[in-house]
């Protein structure tokens, strides 16, 4: 028992991190990039997380005004959908707040400044509804007045106080708030809306995902009920930005409705590295400056989109690649994609067919943030090869992440309660104990009985976690016990 071990890094039970890339902040235009910096330092949080959410909360700022293409019959709309997974204590929600509180600001001093309008546009429409109302219960009504005020109910806009983002929602409340305002971003910090999706308030009834799958892709939805009149989505838009812990994603990876819908595909994952331990209360705030250039940003590319919006342009500008830039593109799709999907994306097959897909989202905001920065009109410039470089590059990153999200999800029950006896040994902070002493410490309903509990200890000295070691008989007993030595590498960041 005294004999040293030669101990080396344990196998990851399920989803190897060691595969796993930083995220490539520096591909992210200055503005962006320095905020998701900036927000990193003062939250003392990994930045991938900031970045992740600066991504996903900008593209509602294009979804559907572009649309990029990668060639005449294939093209994308500007829209990531995005969830971080982390514990509790990763501060997730400051990280939102901070990066979100320019778009709560707009909508607000917008509602405010426009606030007299958007009453009497609101009074307007309730009068003609309650004449046309009226008219309707008449026998001998004029049609053509009827007609006429059909016509001059439809041509009313901004009667509601605008949204844009949107967090608790149930499915038909998702259909109206679309169908005021066009576009909306779903977010939050602990991804409770998706329940709503998936029949939490309707026990037995099947998934309702439909609007939240067409609003990836700005498919038209129609949405029929007896009790209110058909409501028609041309292009309903949802920017989806989330946050939840990991028991909420093994729950989602484990959801038919979820997983065989591919509404997992459309999204973007980031398991940011754990830096509890090793946090700074006393850090840099974000610098004034920054937070004025990214406010600001955020402000003219909101101010341009409501401007659209009231004017009742919907209709979507194309971007272009060059042709240094549709080369690259081209050589991703055929040499690299296509080989991924039979090997490290073949399990997660559904996400990675949609991957070249995703390049070219994400090609698309690069290039839209660069024209922006520039005084451009994105559509008036074609698309760099060093911007589609930056958009693989960031591709990567999430590519590797989706990989490992998927695999978490093939985890079975030996797995989780092999991690169920870690965690009990990290919060003891046990480096040597008797299995039969760690058993009653652990002992709970995840296991059956001592010999199951034997089973997952066996798996975690296959794995390289610990040593089992015969140890002598004590306390007066004259039978000997296993003696487990555990891996000091599981207390390692």
């Amino acid at each position: 028992m005294g004999n040293e071990i030669q101990w080396v890094k344990p196998t990851p039970l399920k989803g190897n991190r060691a595969n796993m890339i930083d995220f490539p902040v520096t591909a992210l235009p200055p503005v962006l990039r320095d905020m998701a910096c900036a927000v990193a330092e003062t939250t003392s949080t990994d930045v991938s997380m900031a970045a992740t959410e600066i991504l996903s909360m900008i593209s509602y700022c294009f979804s559907g005004q572009y649309r990029i293409a990668g060639k005449k019959d294939h093209n994308e709309p500007l829209v990531i959908d995005s969830l971080i997974v982390a514990e509790a204590s990763f501060k997730k929600s400051p990280v939102m707040k901070l990066i979100s509180q320019p778009y709560q600001e707009f909508v607000r001093e917008y509602n405010e400044k426009n606030k007299e309008m958007i009453l009497e546009n609101k009074a307007k429409k309730k009068v003609l509804t309650n004449k046309l109302s009226a008219l309707e219960k008449n026998p001998d009504a004029d049609t053509k007045e009827m007609s006429r005020l059909s016509m001059e109910l439809s041509n009313i806009t901004n009667a509601d106080f605008r949204r844009i983002i949107v967090d608790d929602i149930t499915p038909e409340s998702l259909v109206r708030q679309l169908s005021i305002n066009g576009t909306l971003m779903m977010m939050s910090d602990e991804a409770g809306s998706l329940g709503n999706f998936n029949g939490r308030y309707n026990t037995g009834s099947a998934p309702n995902l439909d609007l939240l799958l067409k609003s990836w892709n700005g498919e038209t939805f129609i949405s029929d009920r007896i009790t209110r009149e058909s409501i028609i989505l041309y292009k309903p838009y949802v920017s989806i930005c989330l946050a939840c812990q990991p028991y909420v994603w093994n729950n989602m990876i484990g959801n038919m409705a979820f997983r065989g819908s591919g509404f997992l595909a459309r999204l973007v994952y980031c398991f940011p590295k754990d830096l509890r331990g090793m946090r700074k209360y006393d850090t840099e705030p974000i610098p004034d400056e920054l937070a004025d250039k990214y406010k600001r940003l955020i402000y003219a590319l909101l101010s341009y989109k409501f401007r659209r919006f009231e004017l009742g342009q919907t209709d979507e500008s194309f971007i272009f690649l060059d042709d240094k830039a549709k080369e690259e593109y081209v050589f991703l799709h055929d040499k690299f994609v296509e080989q991924q999907l039979l090997t490290d994306m073949a399990f997660c097959a559904d996400w990675g067919g949609k991957f070249h897909g995703l390049v070219l989202r994400i090609c698309g905001i690069l290039h839209c943030i660069k024209a922006v920065l520039n005084g451009e009109k994105p559509d008036e410039v074609m698309v760099s090869h060093d911007t589609m470089c930056n958009a693989i590059e960031i591709g990567h990153y999430f590519r590797l992440q989706a990989i490992y999200a998927y695999g978490l999800g093939d985890a079975d029950n030996q797995t989780i309660q092999a991690e169920r006896i870690l965690a009990k040994v990290r919060s003891k902070n046990i480096s040597e104990i008797r299995q039969n002493d760690l058993y009653r410490i652990c002992r709970c309903r995840l296991f059956k009985n001592a010999q199951e509990f034997s089973e997952v200890i066996a798996v975690l000295e296959e794995y390289g976690y610990l040593k089992s070691e015969i140890a002598p008989a004590q306390n007066g007993c004259n039978r000997s016990g296993i003696n487990l030595r555990f891996n000091p590498n599981i207390y390692a960041r």
